[in-house]
């Protein structure tokens, strides 16, 4: 699972160090379903990158850009997901609610998986 944070040069450090802390589980708890091992999805699985938009970005304070695999009941509700997953973010951070805007992007994609280990 990966994660890309956006946020322009006026977020305060202290967001983004709540959104830090927050996110993985957030994300976690709202993305992992039943079925099998794609769906499962730990705090600790999800990969945040920081970044910060160029100054001529006129974007949202905070861009989150959120690449999960796709399954059947996440495709089914992503929309909902996308709105659950924003609420909870802003409600993490409440006391920046009023300071920031918070887009949420969340893309479904097939994954393909290889693994080799040294034995």
């Amino acid at each position: 699972m990966n994660v890309s944070v956006i946020t322009k040069s006026n977020v305060k450090s202290e967001a983004l160090d709540i959104l830090a802390k927050e996110l993985p589980a957030i994300i976690s708890g709202l993305l992992e379903v039943p079925g099998g091992y794609m769906a499962l999805l730990k705090p600790e699985q999800v990969s945040l990158e920081f970044s910060q938009a160029s100054v001529r970005d006129v974007g949202p304070d905070i861009r989150i850009e959120i690449l999960a695999s796709s399954n059947e009941p996440r495709l089914s509700s992503k929309h909902a997901l996308a709105r659950e997953i924003l609420e909870k973010v802003v409600s993490s951070f409440s006391k920046f609610a009023e300071e920031y805007s918070v887009d949420i992007r969340l893309y479904f994609m097939e994954i393909g998986a290889a693994e080799h280990s040294v034995g």
